[in-house]
């Protein structure tokens, strides 16, 4: 059970929590879901072929920073001490079962600063979306602004690019093995993320 007088203790109701501006050059805190070797080995061949076919795709995502993004929490010039308890506190309440994410073909994301170049598909979508909005619930429930999406789209972006790819059908499916996920705290300038916790899910059926 959630205490019901949370606010008091964590500030977090006030928008400037989550600036609306552009989170480039910012820390951000996400949850998100991270490959096993073998899904992360197919990620890198799956780079490799791209950067063959495409020219233009020079910038791939390094390996250690390859994941599916599962909800945004913050992103601030600083990400303060109790924001990530919060976030751990909410994640702690998760209660959900493993699955599967299946991708099946290679898209570009549009966005306002660069275009993403992404594993895209629809395979254990609505799994993932649940467990999206879960943690949109947790975070309310302690006195978090929500900040679940409508458009939530299961994606491993391979590289961020001036350029555009057409939708191509892979092969073979990605399954992408969902056993976890995890808070990640990504600083400007680092190349990799911290890891700040982790959460198995339950085996049960």
């Amino acid at each position: 059970m959630h205490e019901q007088n949370t606010q008091s203790s964590f500030d977090f109701a006030s928008r400037t929590m989550h600036p609306k501006s552009s989170r480039f050059g910012k820390e951000t805190l996400f949850f998100a879901i991270l490959p096993d070797p073998d899904t992360r080995q197919t990620y890198l061949e799956t780079q490799d072929s791209l950067q063959r076919e495409h020219d233009a795709l020079l910038s791939p995502l390094p390996p250690e920073r390859l994941h599916v993004s599962l909800y945004g929490v913050a992103s601030a010039e600083h990400i303060r001490d109790d924001v990530i308890f919060a976030a751990c506190r909410a994640a702690s309440a998760i209660d959900a079962c493993r699955f599967d994410l299946s991708f099946d073909h290679v898209a570009t994301f549009r966005t306002s600063s660069r275009n993403a170049i992404v594993l895209s598909g629809n395979g254990g979508r609505e799994l993932l979306r649940q467990l999206h909005v879960r943690i949109g619930i947790e975070m309310h429930a302690i006195g978090c602004e929500p900040r679940v999406r409508t458009d939530f789209q299961p994606h491993a972006t391979l590289f961020y690019t001036d350029h555009t790819i057409a939708r191509t059908a892979l092969a073979a499916p990605v399954v992408m093995p969902v056993r976890e996920f995890v808070l990640l705290h990504k600083r400007p300038g680092e190349p990799a993320y911290e890891h700040v916790a982790r959460w198995p899910l339950s085996e049960r059926g």
